[in-house]
């Protein structure tokens, strides 16, 4: 993908360049278990985001830097857990 850069390693920052960013396959899972008390729902839930820890690694630093040069994915491996009580849940 061909993602414009306005940063400090420019020659001249404000004509840009594009650049060919590489490839993210960003993977997600969550499992999710409902039990039923006295008509109340639990669920208890887990997963993980990111699976393949895909990130960019080439941001800029510093006060001169491409705000809007971000183009992978923001997090990187994420393990969450949890739960949800009430009526109703999904």
């Amino acid at each position: 993908m061909l993602t414009p850069y306005f940063g400090p390693d420019q020659a001249d920052p404000e004509a840009g360049e594009l650049r060919e960013s590489q490839v993210f396959f960003d993977l997600g899972v969550k499992f999710r278990y409902n039990i039923m008390i006295n008509g109340t729902t639990l669920q208890l839930f887990t997963g993980m985001k990111n699976i393949f820890n895909s990130y960019q690694d080439d941001f800029d630093s510093g006060i001169n830097r491409d705000p809007g040069y971000v183009y992978g994915p923001l997090q990187p491996r994420t393990i969450y857990f949890g739960l949800k009580f009430g009526n109703n849940i999904f």
